[in-house]
């Protein structure tokens, strides 16, 4: 991976003042990997910004880390559920910035200019409702990879994403008028999200061609595999009708990586490990 590319210097000086900038973190028994993202945003070199940790009764050392770090920008507020994404609604709730980004416990920003360089976008741009950049996909088994698409309804359409939602920085009043992230989902509303939000003509967004943020993917089951693939399908037959849906079906890959998932466990229930033979 060309790193140089990804970590090009920009442009993070702008003669105007700075927008305030919220980022949510839900979190539940998740000491192991909080200190890494807090650690990231402890050393951003941006004027203005609040952490907003939005806790669902963890039990291990979360919170007792969390208190750890210098307070001024971070508040704590305690979720009775650990569904996703009621907490990060919760956590929009109380946002005072004027862009919201939602990171979860592993993820960080890679450069300490990550603020500085999208809001730089923003104001560029004359802040846009979304703004965008690359990440990295890291799940710690096989290659890192990076992700950023020019978003279109096509794309969409295919069920794919331009980037991760921890590389989007929503304006706060953008959900004010689509509403905040749909809590039926379980792994896509961030693709919901974007679904409603390419069927408003008069949003507006603008990218940046440079991986700023790493995405921690964590362990992919074969349960997290078949959900993804529903409301994926779900989701596009819900905006752009049955035909869409039939199309994109033909060209997923969902099933058959639930399938090989799938047939695997049943080699192993059968007839056991690889390993096992061999001994």
């Amino acid at each position: 991976m060309d790193w140089k590319a990804f970590q090009l210097d920009a442009d993070v000086s702008h003669p105007h003042d700075w927008p305030k900038v919220s980022i949510i973190i839900p979190t539940y028994n998740c000491a192991q990997t909080i200190s890494l993202t807090l650690e990231s945003l402890q050393e951003q070199d941006y004027p203005d910004y609040e952490v907003i940790i939005i806790d669902s009764g963890s039990k291990d050392r979360t919170l007792e880390i969390v208190k750890t770090f210098p307070q001024e920008s971070i508040k704590i507020f305690l979720y009775p559920s650990n569904q996703r994404y009621e907490m990060l609604n919760t956590g929009i709730s109380h946002a005072l910035g004027r862009y919201i980004n939602c990171l979860f416990p592993g993820d960080f920003y890679i450069s300490k200019n990550t603020l500085r360089q999208m809001m730089s976008v923003a104001i560029k741009n004359d802040y846009p409702h979304l703004v965008y950049c690359g990440t990295l996909l890291r799940d710690g088994r096989s290659q890192v990879k990076s992700l950023y698409r020019v978003l279109n309804v096509d794309l969409l359409k295919n069920g794919k994403q331009p980037t991760s939602l921890q590389s989007c920085w929503y304006r706060i009043d953008t959900f004010r008028e689509l509403g905040k992230f749909n809590t039926h989902y379980h792994l896509r509303g961030s693709f919901d999200l974007l679904c409603r939000f390419m069927k408003h003509s008069d949003f507006r967004f603008a990218s940046i061609y440079r991986v700023l943020t790493d995405y921690d993917l964590r362990w992919v089951t074969r349960s997290m595999i078949f959900r993804h693939f529903w409301e994926t399908g779900w989701t596009i037959k819900r905006y752009y009708g049955f035909f869409a849906a039939m199309r994109w079906l033909i060209k997923q890959k969902d099933g058959e990586r639930f399938f090989k998932l799938w047939w695997k466990s049943v080699r192993i229930a059968f007839f056991g490990s690889e390993r096992k033979r061999q001994l």
